[in-house]
């Protein structure tokens, strides 16, 4: 039993020795071309400025020291669990001896590999557009924070976003449509743990004034950003500006309203016209009364007396019901189905049959 105790101390070391070469490995950037090959002298600055922003985002890194010290108490127990199965004449124990030690370190070495991804991707971005200082820049670091944010890292989006709009503000990109969505989401995160954060407020007032320059072509995220920031006064004790900020929000909302209604109105399609004198439901169509009409002269070129009279149809257009008269003066009403997609040949006959 000693020599499988000194076993298993053997390949948790091993483990362990191999957990560190990978981490170290994982943790090398790897060099990639960027325009400093092509004008050194000139790009030397921009990649020096873009090494400096990188290294003050590792704080968002994830935590490899915190999976290393769960992997190195994690592994000699899985060892050590797998070799007491071996010695039970199981040997389905050695691959818990040696597979679970090995995911764990694979585990391990993932972190690292995605951080270095992660910065190398921010770096790059940042040299190929010209320095920390740009809008493409701000956007990786961005980002970065809903990657964070998807990790549930709260903590590293919020300073993430805090510092996405300070390069904005950097590159005089600070009143663009990126600065009012990092504030929007910045504001999300700030509000979550703490609503009554003083801070909050002129992020609110940055997303209004930009939201403010394209509301003829957005006018919906206006109205969401006065709703939402009319619930945070109100909530902060500041009623009077709230009402004023819902009373905006609605003012909007009721003018979307009716623009949409307009937009639906315009796009119905206008009353069809007949040329035989038929009496034209509200929703009837140009097609299908063109096509009545025709029936109508092709029983006057044929001497006939039978007419119709009268079409009503449903709301997208199609015939629905058709009033025939007769020539003793009765009426016959022909009812259609969506289907009748043959609307002369489903007609014709019902009109020809009013004929003595």
């Amino acid at each position: 039993m000693d020599r499988m105790g000194r076993v298993g101390r053997t390949l948790g070391a091993a483990l362990l020795a191999s957990l560190t070469l990978i981490g170290c490995a994982t943790s090398r950037r790897v060099a990639v071309p960027t325009a400093a090959a092509a004008d050194p002298a000139g790009s030397a600055e921009v990649a020096r400025r873009c090494d400096d922003l990188v290294r003050s985002l590792r704080y968002a890194e994830k935590s490899v020291v915190g999976r290393a010290a769960v992997t190195a108490i994690l592994a000699p127990l899985a060892v050590g669990v797998g070799l007491a199965v071996v010695a039970m004449a199981e040997p389905r124990g050695l691959a818990v001896a040696v597979g679970a030690p090995v995911q764990l370190a694979q585990w391990t070495a993932q972190a690292g590999k995605e951080n270095a991804e992660r910065l190398d991707r921010v770096r790059q971005t940042c040299e190929d557009g010209g320095g920390p200082d740009t809008a493409a820049t701000a956007r990786a670091v961005r980002d970065l924070a809903e990657v964070r944010l998807r990790e549930r890292s709260v903590r590293d989006a919020t300073r993430l976003y805090r510092d996405t709009l300070a390069i904005l503000d950097r590159a005089e990109a600070g009143e663009s449509e990126d600065a009012a969505t990092t504030a929007l989401a910045l504001v999300s995160l700030v509000e979550s743990k703490t609503p009554a954060d003083p801070g909050i407020g002129p992020l609110y007032d940055r997303a209004l004034r930009i939201r403010q320059l394209d509301a003829d072509a957005k006018p919906g995220e206006l109205a969401t950003v006065l709703a939402r920031y009319a619930r945070w006064l109100r909530t902060s004790g500041r009623v009077a500006d709230a009402v004023a900020m819902e009373t905006r929000a609605d003012a909007l909302n009721h003018e979307i309203q009716a623009a949409e209604e307009r937009s639906r109105a315009a796009m119905v399609s206008p009353r069809g016209i007949s040329g035989t004198d038929i009496v034209v439901g509200e929703h009837c169509a140009q097609a299908g009364v063109s096509v009545l009409d025709r029936l109508n002269d092709e029983v006057t070129a044929e001497g006939g007396t039978a007419r119709i009279l009268d079409v009503d149809c449903h709301e997208d257009g199609w015939v629905k019901t058709i009033r025939l008269i007769t020539p003793t003066g009765a009426s016959y009403v022909l009812m259609l189905n969506d289907s009748d997609v043959d609307l002369a040949g489903r007609v014709r006959p019902a009109l020809l049959a009013a004929e003595p």
